[in-house]
């Protein structure tokens, strides 16, 4: 292995793995930003390592990063981190997470990393130069038919049905996802890896690491680019046939329920109104609008695309990696708008915050409470609160839930129904305080939920 950036990454790489590692399977305390993902110490102690290490080394050049922002956004050379990718599994003492590291100039990769300190293997490829795991060359797999193929994906929960498509026709579909799944893609043990929606610091390192092991890599759209906001990753023999699965055939996947032609585009100049809904909670994002264009892009890609007249056709997320995955489109009985249930990586309005209508009630009862749960655990409201006590009491949490859940179960022996409910209650509440330490939220219950159901329905569909 030879190079300077590729090196360089690897440099990077180590310090900032090795620094989140010592935090690993250790007490954390754990935050929930804006975006809903939780974060600890180890998260931004790593990066801040990181960034010290470029500024030293590479003075003049910017830096993006997940946890402290971008810096020197107009130097024509910059580094992307994301110091733990996978920090759920992080969190849970789960070994597949990983440092993603990527040295551009523009959208030209020029080297990435991936290091998994926890299972001590790093992969490194740089521009022409080859992929390599702790010094070996490696290559993908040669894996000819998806029937016979390992395919992964980060969320097995909400899927855009073409995706859907290219799991249920895989020999084996897994969710060994994150960085870790594009790993085994390019190291050849297993075959596809896809992501629908992903953030700006998280896709960049895969262009070069895919490539250099011989296999391709591209957006949701089929586009070759480390900037994508989603990521397929395939061997060079299934590139074509996954890459046919994910257009989705017209009248499916997020085009049902949603009839282009029954559209009134006159009433709006060539323009209607589409609200965004949160899938997983109900809540409303945003409102914007679109043509026939930016809809026709929406159904093809499963992200969403807008028309506005100042900015014309563009892709929400492209720039700050705050994608739209769809769920789902539908008419409205005038003709003249669109709900779009999306799933949300990240805030949908511009100032950052998760909704444009942050004075609005939450949308449900059950978002308003794990709302609450949230900003307690994250340092507000009194500290001698019973949602502060539990928090910082594991044995207290799994007592109380043990407790709540037989009080619920004699509630429903005796038949007494206002009972019940006040115990249905009191269970809720303290499975969403236990849960929290976790980082799962009732969002992350709802897209299983979601998740199930959408499989359940696939089941019965011709």
């Amino acid at each position: 292995m030879s190079g300077k950036w590729m090196q360089a990454v690897e440099d990077v790489a180590r310090v900032t793995g090795d620094a989140a590692m010592k935090h690993f399977r250790r007490p954390v305390t754990v935050e929930t930003k804006a975006d809903g993902s939780p974060v600890s110490v180890a998260d931004r102690d790593a990066e801040a390592l990181a960034r010290t290490w470029i500024r030293e080394k590479f003075p003049q050049d910017g830096i993006l990063g997940e946890e402290h922002g971008e810096e020197r956004p107009e130097a024509p050379r910059r580094w992307i981190l994301d110091p733990i990718d996978g920090t759920k599994a992080f969190l849970r003492g789960v070994p597949l997470w990983g440092t993603m590291v990527a040295v551009a100039e523009g959208e030209d990769v020029l080297a990435g990393a991936l290091y998994f300190p926890a299972t001590g293997e790093l992969v490194v490829a740089g521009k022409g130069e080859g992929c390599f795991v702790n010094g070996t060359r490696v290559h993908v797999s040669t894996t000819p038919r998806l029937s016979e193929a390992t395919s992964l994906t980060s969320d097995g929960r909400i899927q855009p049905e073409a995706l859907v498509r290219v799991l249920s026709r895989s020999k084996v579909a897994r969710t060994w996802g994150d960085a870790y799944g594009y790993f085994l893609v390019a190291s050849g043990r297993a075959d596809v890896m896809i992501d629908p929606a992903l953030s700006p610091w998280d896709t960049p390192p895969l262009l070069p690491i895919l490539e250099e092991a011989g296999g391709v890599f591209t957006d949701y759209a089929g586009r070759r680019t480390g900037f994508g906001g989603s990521a397929v990753a395939t061997n060079a023999a299934l590139a074509a046939e996954v890459r046919a699965l994910l257009v989705a055939p017209a009248g499916r996947g997020v085009a049902a329920g949603l009839d282009l032609a029954a559209l009134d585009f006159s009433k709006g100049n060539g323009l209607v109104t589409v609200v965004a809904q949160d899938a997983r909670s109900g809540e409303v994002l945003m409102v914007a609008h679109a043509d026939r264009e930016a809809l026709e892009k929406t159904i093809a890609t499963g992200e969403m695309h807008y028309r506005s007249r100042t900015r014309g056709l563009w892709r929400k997320g492209e720039t700050s990696g705050n994608t739209q995955r769809v769920v789902a489109l539908a008419l409205d009985c005038d003709g003249d708008a669109v709900l779009a249930r999306v799933v949300p990586a990240g805030p949908a309005c511009h100032t950052g915050d998760r909704t444009c209508f942050p004075a609005a009630p939450p949308g449900d009862a059950l978002t308003a409470l794990d709302r609450t749960i949230a900003e307690r655990a994250g340092g507000s409201g009194d500290a001698k609160s019973w949602t502060k006590k539990l928090l910082a009491d594991r044995n207290l949490r799994l007592k109380k839930l043990g407790e709540e859940s037989a009080e619920l179960v004699v509630a429903l022996a005796d038949g007494d129904s206002a009972r019940a409910a006040e115990e249905a209650a009191d269970l809720v509440y303290h499975m969403l305080a236990a849960l929290r330490p976790l980082g799962l939220s009732v969002d992350d219950v709802r897209s299983v939920l979601a998740g199930r159901a959408h499989h359940e329905r696939a089941k019965t569909e011709p």
